[in-house]
């Protein structure tokens, strides 16, 4: 496997896995042509619109990089561009990379995309679909986890602390569980490597908060307080 980068001309700028794509294209990148393909299995809402694709016995998810708040309304999928390596798809795409080279449970990163214009560019990342897996909400929505099922998910917190991975949105929306029970971490937009440990508690507590919100706006949301200490009795252990 090697990772490379290719620049075509006309502002666009392409990172890929070789054995999963071998030969990049703006298409492939483009949520139009996989739905004229009729490659589009499903699609899920954010900030933008992230769809699921089979192709070529292949599972992929495409994300368009969107922003969110009151920047969001007025720049959409705009953003400044500071160098192609710092631009948000290719270094989410790099630390997927390196995040599985640690042997942590994340997306496992196909290509990413950039097309610049002047000092603004908006970009696209493919990674792997993750097989017969849920989001921990659309789960809790339904039914309650076990105490070793929120044990695994402070396992799976205290792992990717300890390779140093700052989360920036570590909400309960991107924790799945797979049909093994496995625990998965997902969308490391704006995320990085970080030295130190304070941020790690503030990491914990943006998790916390998350769950509480989503116990208040869901009148079925099968989480407690317990949970939580189940939750970060296995974060300690590791």
């Amino acid at each position: 496997m090697a990772i490379i980068r290719r620049d075509l001309g006309a502002g666009h700028h392409f990172l890929y896995n070789d054995e999963l794509m071998t030969e990049p294209s703006v298409d492939m990148f483009s949520h139009e042509f996989w739905l004229f393909q009729n490659k589009i299995t499903g699609e899920a809402k954010g900030r933008g619109t992230t769809v699921f694709i089979d192709y070529d016995a292949q599972h992929w998810v495409l994300r368009h990089f969107k922003r969110g708040g009151l920047v969001g309304k007025l720049l959409s999928d705009q953003y400044f561009f500071l160098g192609v390596e710092r631009s948000r798809p290719f270094e989410e795409f790099r630390l997927l990379t390196k995040m599985r080279e640690h042997g942590l449970r994340v997306p496992v990163p196909v290509g990413a995309r950039i097309h610049r214009r002047g000092f603004i560019y908006r970009g696209d990342l493919i990674t792997q679909n993750i097989p017969a897996s849920q989001d921990l909400h659309h789960m809790l929505t339904r039914d309650p986890l076990s105490k070793d099922d929120w044990y695994a998910v402070g396992e799976a917190l205290a792992k990717m602390h300890a390779c140093q991975i700052y989360h920036h949105d570590a909400n309960i929306r991107n924790i799945m569980m797979d049909n093994e029970r496995n625990i998965w971490l997902i969308d490391f937009d704006r995320c990085h490597e970080r030295r130190g440990h304070h941020w790690k508690k503030d990491n914990l507590s943006r998790l916390l908060r998350s769950l509480n919100k989503e116990k208040g706006l869901n009148t079925q949301f099968y989480w407690t307080q317990d949970d939580w200490q189940y939750c970060l009795a296995g974060y300690r252990s590791s």
